[in-house]
This record gives C-alpha cells, structure tokens and sequence, in this order.
C-alpha cells in the first residue's frame, strides 16, 4: 500500500468520491451514475456528481474541478480518450484513484474500465438484425462521431457486415439528439419510398432511435427491421408497441457496470484490493431481448415494476407476443 492509499485507508470510509458524468440523458447514464452513488453513499462516503450534459469540454473542465476539490478517487462515465488522458496523469500525480465506466477501452492512468462488453453486444445485436433480413439489403446505423463507446459498436457492426456481401452498411453520423436523428430518419424514407428500399436501421444505443422508430411506424413502412443496444425501458415500450418497427434489443447490465466501478473504487481505498492486480477492463453481461423473449428480459432488467412505469400489462403483452424463446444471457470470455 502506497503513502496515498495509506491516508485514504485510515479514513475508514469517510472518503469522498466524484463521480464525472458527460451525460445523464437516458437509463444507460441513470443506471451506472446512481448505481455507483448508491453503493458509495452506503458505503458511508460523500459523493459529488457532476454532469456536462453531453459537452465534451464541460465534462473536461468539471473533471478538472473534482480533482482539485480534495476528492479521494474519482469516477468518470464515458469521454473522449486522448481527451481523459492527461486528466487521468494528473489524478494519478495527485494520487487519486480513476476507475472509468462506459469507456470501452484502458485509459493509462487509470485502475480500470467498467463496462458492457460493447463488442459482444454489437455481434449479437448485428446477427439479429442481418438474420431478420436475411442477409440482404440496405442496413442504415446511426451513430455519433466522437463517442469512442458508439465508435466502437459501429466498427463490430462493420465487420460482421463485411462477411455478408448482400448486406449494404450505411453509416449516419449524427447527434445525441432524438429529434435530429427522428428528421434524418424521415429524411431517409421520403429518399427512400418503395418498400424493400430500406431493410433495416440500427441505433447505436436505443434511445437515440426513438423518435425514428416512431417515423417508421407513422409512415407504415413495418416492412423495415429496427433494433439497437441497452434495453433501456422505452426499448420495451417500444418493442410492445402494435406495429412498432422495433424488434431486438441488446439488453446490457448497466447498474453492475456502476455497482462495480463503486465497489473498485472502495476496495483500492480500504486497502482490500490491489490495483495493479485489476484487470484493465471488467465488462458485464448482455442479452438479447426479442418479441419472443422480451417479458423475461424486461423483469430481469428492471423488475416486475416496468409494466406499470411503460403504462403497459403484461398479460396483454403475452397474449399478443408468445413468450416461446428462452433468454441466453451471454458472459464475456476472459481469461
């Protein structure tokens, strides 16, 4: 144990903990920020939370704020890379402690990076969509330059598609900006009219598409496939919808991915755990959530509450949706 862990440690729980968040726009945020607050305020420590409500640059500056605020380690969900990295030297000058969630790779400086394994979950959720399309048309995937997580979901997506040469990828750049993506996706079908000149469109994380899925609907084009990743709760609202164009969600574990950058953070200040021991990146489980599945997906994710807050009944759901297939949730092979 080091002369820094050594103060903290003696500390015995009475730590403060900054939590630095780029946003907290959608379930995936809401679920790693309070989750990781939730343990650590349990866990007897003062938190302070900051959101830069998607600025890069205010999310830089407020990281900059928490490490001279006297913090004893420090959260930070999602950011740029090269951007994080001379904050992260500078916390690690400061002997503060950096544990990074939604990431999607190793920031030097840093314990580790608690995530979903993004890689798995962009296979998962490209198979179910090329399947239901059988391997042939035009897929159009929205994503957000910039965003390494988005980046990195669409780059897997490229390769499965690669394999299949009737399968045309077209990538969208854009926004984290619901109407702006809903505008480009009608923008899309008035460019596009025949049905079959759109096969699929894919979201990068499901929120981002919902006012896209909505346009397909209103248009009648149910001839389209339309999937992403989180399985936040409008995905099921959405994959429950009659004549919604939704149909899979990759459902990821995000209060663990908050649950486990709390517990690192507490471990390598009380001295229990050893950071040099961490693995560089510690992802968590996903699913595929189908009409076929969803119910199950749904309560495990959120709990059996979810019917009440998507204003939906389960009964009616299982009754016009069979609950035939099981739910495979897939863990990430490390060694």
């Amino acid at each position: 144990m080091d002369a820094s862990q050594a103060a903290a440690s003696d500390k015995s729980g009475g730590w403060t903990i900054g939590i630095a968040n780029r946003e907290i726009t959608n379930d995936y945020n809401r679920l790693i920020a309070y989750g990781a607050q939730d343990i650590l305020e349990a866990a007897g420590c003062e938190v302070i939370m900051t959101d830069a409500e998607t600025d890069f640059q205010k999310h830089n500056e407020n990281i900059e704020t928490l490490l001279n605020s006297g913090i004893d380690a420090l959260i930070i969900q999602l950011g740029d890379n090269e951007q994080l990295a001379p904050l992260c030297a500078k916390a690690k000058e400061k002997g503060i402690p950096v544990v990074t969630a939604g990431i999607g790779s190793h920031i030097d400086n840093t314990i580790c990076d608690t995530n979903a394994d993004d890689g798995l979950a962009a296979v998962l959720l490209a198979d179910a969509i090329f399947s239901g399309i059988d391997y042939t048309g035009d897929v159009y995937i929205f994503y957000v330059p910039g965003a390494p997580l988005l980046e990195n979901r669409l780059a897997v997506i490229q390769g499965v598609a690669a394999a299949y040469p009737n399968i045309n990828l077209v990538p969208v750049a854009t926004e984290h900006n619901v109407s702006k993506v809903q505008t480009q996706m009608e923008e899309l079908l008035t460019a596009n009219p025949e049905k079959g000149s759109i096969a699929a469109v894919i979201g990068t994380y499901d929120s981002l598409i919902t006012g896209a899925v909505e346009s397909v609907r209103q248009a009648d084009r149910s001839e389209i496939v339309m999937g992403g990743i989180d399985g936040d709760e409008v995905s099921f609202q959405m994959l429950f919808t009659e004549g919604s164009p939704f149909q899979v969600s990759v459902v990821i574990d995000a209060s663990s991915i908050g649950a486990t950058a709390a517990n690192t953070i507490l471990g390598v200040l009380d001295g229990s755990v050893d950071p040099s021991t961490v693995a560089a990146k510690i992802p968590t489980a996903c699913y595929c959530a189908t009409r076929r599945n969803g119910v199950e997906a749904a309560e495990m994710k959120w709990g059996a509450e979810i019917w009440e807050k998507i204003n939906m009944s389960r009964e009616d759901v299982e009754a016009a949706y069979p609950q035939n297939d099981n739910l495979l949730v897939c863990y990430p092979t490390v060694p």
